[in-house]
């Protein structure tokens, strides 16, 4: 049992906690649990298993935090904690392990602010973030990783301006999805900014703020200023005369 490299245990509706003893299988290489009715937390001792490449976990009901323990497995590949009810920040110590090419936690609940720590992740090819409750500005250091070929961040609370180069949304194409951020808007500075904001789905950073034309002038207290009420009442003004003369031509033709 304990040469076993692969356990692949998923779709099996298999419920309760996932085993503490699982951290004895120390040349395992991968674990896929996935698709499951798992619950409880994930096992301080999976951090043993130093030779795992691909961990699976997705599409259960496990709680977070992510253990701290896991920053051991420095040979880890795929990361994949989808549809788990984590509701906790994204661990820090994801940033330390190297190796990794794809990191995925969808729906899990995760919330805070994205930390600059992926920058140092130069392997990583696939980042989903996407259907969180996660704030703040998007660290401008991801458009600067070499391999990463796919990024959803879409569906979150996150804001601020896009940093993201013309080159990198280009390259990523469909792969880049950043939409459903109610206050994430793209800089004016891009080149193409009008045909990049209805491509990516985001407002343009003039277009959410509004323009002059869209709204009434108003004065610092939220008052309209005096030179809109003179305008509104000179036409009002005119207005009033034309009718007075239109009434005595009109008594004049009939008399």
């Amino acid at each position: 049992m304990k040469s076993m490299t692969i356990l692949d245990m998923s779709w099996n509706k298999i419920e309760g906690y996932i085993p503490y003893s699982l951290g004895q299988l120390q040349l395992l290489q991968k674990m896929d649990l996935s698709s499951n009715k798992l619950t409880g937390i994930i096992p301080t001792q999976l951090g043993n298993l130093k030779r795992l490449v691909l961990l699976d976990l997705s599409h259960n009901y496990i709680n977070g935090p992510i253990p701290e323990t896991m920053s051991s497995l420095e040979l880890l590949e795929y990361l994949l904690i989808d549809d788990n009810p984590i509701k906790a920040r994204i661990p820090f110590f994801i940033g330390n392990l190297s190796k990794l090419k794809s990191v995925s936690f969808s729906g899990c609940g995760l919330f805070g602010s994205m930390p600059n720590i992926f920058s140092s992740l130069e392997s990583l090819s696939a980042l989903t973030l996407d259907n969180n409750n996660l704030s703040g500005p998007i660290p401008p250091t991801l458009g600067l990783l070499p391999n990463l070929d796919q990024l959803n961040i879409s569906h979150n609370s996150l804001n601020g301006v896009l940093q993201l180069s013309d080159e990198f949304i280009v390259k990523l194409g469909r792969r880049l999805d950043v939409r459903r951020n109610s206050d994430l808007c793209i800089s004016d500075d891009h080149s193409n900014n009008k045909n990049l904001s209805s491509y990516l789905e985001i407002p343009s950073c003039v277009a959410r703020n509004g323009s002059f034309a869209d709204r009434t002038p108003k004065d610092s207290a939220g008052i309209n200023p005096t030179w809109y009420k003179s305008n509104i009442s000179s036409s009002s003004t005119l207005l009033d005369l034309q009718v007075i003369l239109f009434a005595l031509v009109s008594y004049f033709i009939l008399s």
